[in-house]
């Protein structure tokens, strides 16, 4: 009499191997892969043995696997997203926002595509025609289709972690050559104009916090969103602790990466820093005043308004706007030329330190010159600050 069921272990990269069970029904048919959730063979035996008993095998399973709209309804939504619960519950950290974004790429483009087949049916081909519809029909950058893409990916692979797929459709599919735009950067006699005597009334029109926005941006190389999460608590005299970001639709979060880290600041960004901070908007100062604030202590400048205004800076120093898309200068233009002009003057491990880059190939790819310690960045930071 042929077995009930055979087992077999399946590896997992960085992982104990997981066993997997399939029942053989009274008609001889072989039933899909079921996970035991045991890394151990007699605990695999122990649980399918109980299974058997409790009539649990192919049988009594739900007949025919899950559609992918069935399968996906939790994915990418906070707190029922199992794959998401699972990387937070081992340490790793997910935003909300990247979440959301994910989110988008499912309900958008995958389920409108995909909702329909069961998650046992899809193949490479379709993913591969999507893929091109996706470039050629929907004219989406490639960057965009990667993302998509990427989405579809994790999802298939977890689903064959977990035993509800024997292998991934989309894993043959390959990514489309990305060839992002560069952005530029600000000549020094632009920063000059910029951050240079007289310029807070002439440029800034007298409002200390864009002034000191920009020019911290400028001479930290610090991202748009760790310059509005900026907190008076982590301002000290010679240097910053970049310890948040902030999004202005979900708050405070670290910032990316995990990138939180000390960042010297050169005597012109502290004194515009001190002067803002020495405004009593909100009465007695408190730890997590917002250095930047808007509305409220606890609230900075949105990214619109700060935009908003590096444009009009711009202008004012005769950069207008056909000049400025042509240029790609952008807020984060600050941060590439930040790399660009320290870059060479400190050790690249240094670099890497104060902007939060985690590779070397980072640090290229924000260096336009054709491209270890604090006090070696703050010299020079002092030397292209002074202005």
């Amino acid at each position: 009499m042929a077995k009930r069921y055979y087992l077999y272990s399946r590896k997992r990269k960085g992982k104990t191997a997981l066993w997997y069970v399939r029942f053989r029904s009274d008609d001889g048919n072989i039933g899909s892969p079921i996970c035991t959730q045991q890394t151990d063979r007699s605990k695999a035996e122990d649980w399918t043995v109980g299974a058997l008993l409790k009539g649990e095998t192919l049988a009594t399973r739900k007949p025919g696997a899950p559609t992918f709209q069935e399968w996906s309804a939790p994915w990418w939504i906070y707190g029922q997203c199992p794959y998401i619960n699972e990387k937070i519950a081992n340490g790793y950290s997910i935003s909300r926002k990247y979440a959301d974004m994910r989110r988008s790429y499912l309900s958008n483009h995958l389920i409108p595509e995909f909702g329909k087949y069961r998650i046992t049916q899809l193949k490479p081909r379709q993913f591969r025609d999507f893929k091109m519809r996706l470039y050629n029909e929907q004219k989406l950058s490639p960057s965009t289709i990667n993302r998509i893409i990427g989405t579809a990916r994790v999802m298939f692979n977890y689903a064959v972690e977990m035993g509800d797929l024997e292998s991934n459709p989309i894993a043959p599919v390959k990514e489309l050559k990305e060839i992002p735009q560069e952005r530029g950067i600000l000549a020094m006699e632009e920063l000059l104009e910029l951050f240079g005597p007289d310029s807070l009334e002439k440029v800034w029109h007298g409002d200390l916090r864009h002034y000191g926005a920009n020019l911290l941006a400028a001479s930290t190389g610090s991202r748009l969103g760790e310059v509005q999460g900026l907190q008076r608590q982590y301002v000290f005299p010679g240097y910053i602790k970049i310890v948040h970001g902030w999004d202005d639709r979900y708050g405070l979060s670290a910032p990316k990466w995990n990138s939180a880290r000390a960042v010297p600041i050169p005597r012109k960004t502290a004194e515009a820093l001190a002067a803002l901070m020495a405004v009593s908007r909100w009465g007695e100062p408190e730890p997590e005043d917002i250095v930047f604030w808007s509305r409220d202590r606890h609230t900075p400048l949105s990214k619109t308004a700060i935009l908003k205004q590096f444009k009009q800076a711009l202008k004012r120093i005769g950069i207008e706007e056909p000049e400025r898309k042509k240029r790609v200068l952008v807020f984060h233009s600050y941060r590439h030329g930040f790399n660009t002009l320290i870059r060479g003057k400190i050790s690249d491990e240094q670099l890497r330190r104060v902007t939060g880059h985690k590779t070397l190939a980072m640090s290229d790819n924000y260096d336009h010159a054709g491209a270890e310690h604090l006090g070696d960045v703050l010299a020079a930071q002092e030397g292209l600050f002074t202005l």
